[in-house]
């Protein structure tokens, strides 16, 4: 029967062994790929004097052992993995980034469409405005209004305002214009 110290050397030689044959790889000397190692030897119930559990062993746990020299599996699958999903980030990355820099050129253009819309009504609407004095064309009213609606349209472009709620509410003045020179009359 073997003693303690027999035995203990044995499971050394074992692992160090193990550590030959796995070369260039090396592991770090550290206690928590020892109780990793071990942990794993128990649980499947592996000799640990024999080469071929140390072996089984790293295998299986490969990913999750320090290493001091990592082994050419883990590098691979490290540059693969990373690689792979750096690739896939970025396509989906680079494809989202791409539709909403599409959806707010369409936004914008769809705006600004809408803003020259916009500002081609409001000139029609200034420029039709006909205001009537005494069964006559009011000149004087006319132009003054017209100049000061002019001037409100063009500091509204500069000031980028809401174009489309301005031309709702340059119609609605002159609507209340209007009004107020037909009451006037009667």
């Amino acid at each position: 029967m073997a003693t303690q110290t027999e035995a203990a050397q044995k499971i050394t030689a074992a692992f160090k062994e193990a550590e030959r044959q796995i070369l260039p790889a090396r592991l770090a000397h550290v206690t928590s790929n020892s109780f990793s190692i071990m942990a794993f030897i128990t649980a499947k119930m592996l000799d640990p004097a024999q080469v071929d559990s140390y072996l089984t062993t790293f295998r299986q746990l490969y990913k999750s052992l320090e290493w001091a020299v990592k082994p050419a599996k883990l590098l691979a699958d490290e540059n693969n993995s990373e690689n792979k999903v750096t690739l896939v980030e970025s396509a989906l990355a680079s494809e989202k980034k791409r539709s909403d820099k599409l959806k707010a050129a369409e936004k914008a253009d769809e705006k600004r469409k809408l803003d020259e819309a916009s500002i081609e009504q409001a000139k029609t609407l200034i420029g039709a405005y006909n205001p009537v004095r005494n069964n006559r064309y009011d000149e004087r009213e006319r132009i003054d209004s017209q100049k000061k609606w002019t001037a409100e349209l063009n500091q509204a472009i500069e000031q980028k305002r809401n174009l489309q709620d301005w031309v709702k509410a340059l119609a609605a003045k002159i609507q209340k214009r209007y009004a107020d020179r037909e009451r006037e009359r009667m």
